[in-house]
């Protein structure tokens, strides 16, 4: 889009993000920024060095034996755990077989995991990978799924986020809201943007934007 600004990653300048400005409201909030991140969930080779990146978090500190992937981080998850399974001598969890799966979502809204995926689950050590967080809702959700199946959460990486810890987690992000001059998010009652009644420019969830 014509007013995005790309932003890379101080991590890997192979990684890059589009936030666009304006006044958008998600499921849980409304914030000043969107970030776009539709590539690095779907391009191989941005996905790969994203999961490279974020695996040198945990690679030779932390055993994983499957990483929980919500919005649409399935791509980034397999990459994430190629690396952590890589056959290095300092590597906590060289040549393990990591799984990789996501929650289903319920008539209720609510996170479940069904019987032939339970076992991967329960008495394992999770890594949640999330691809983008704003308040911290689904993350804290996902925990809780997670807790509820018998796992065993060691860690939260994101591609944004905008905290470095939830439920006494560190959170291992590849950006922040550092990199975006100005990021704001709000709850709904307290915007200031719809203090002064100014409309909303799109609805946006993991799947992206839709303008209004």
């Amino acid at each position: 889009m014509e007013n995005a600004i790309r932003i890379k990653s101080r991590l890997n300048s192979a990684l890059e993000i589009n936030a666009i400005p304006g006044h958008f409201a998600t499921s849980h909030s409304h914030i000043n920024y969107y970030v776009g991140i539709s590539k690095m969930k779907h391009e191989h080779m941005m996905a790969r060095e994203a999961g490279i990146t974020l695996a040198n978090n945990y690679a030779y500190v932390h055993s994983i034996d499957t990483i929980v992937c919500m919005d649409g981080s399935e791509v980034i998850g397999g990459f994430l755990a190629q690396k952590l399974s890589k056959n290095d001598m300092l590597n906590y969890n060289r040549q393990k077989n990591i799984y990789v799966i996501t929650p289903e979502i319920n008539n209720n809204g609510q996170l479940i995991f069904r019987d032939n995926l339970e076992p991967m689950v329960r008495g394992k050590d999770i890594l949640l990978l999330i691809a983008s967080i704003t308040t911290g809702r689904t993350a804290k959700h996902a925990l809780q799924c997670i807790k509820y199946y018998g796992g065993v959460a060691q860690g939260i990486a994101a591609v944004f986020s905008t905290v470095d810890e939830i439920n006494g987690l560190k959170v291992a992000h590849l950006f922040s809201t550092s990199d975006i001059p100005n990021y704001e998010t709000y709850s709904a009652k307290d915007c200031p943007h719809c203090a002064g009644n100014e409309k909303l420019d799109g609805l946006a969830n993991s799947f992206g934007i839709s303008r209004m």
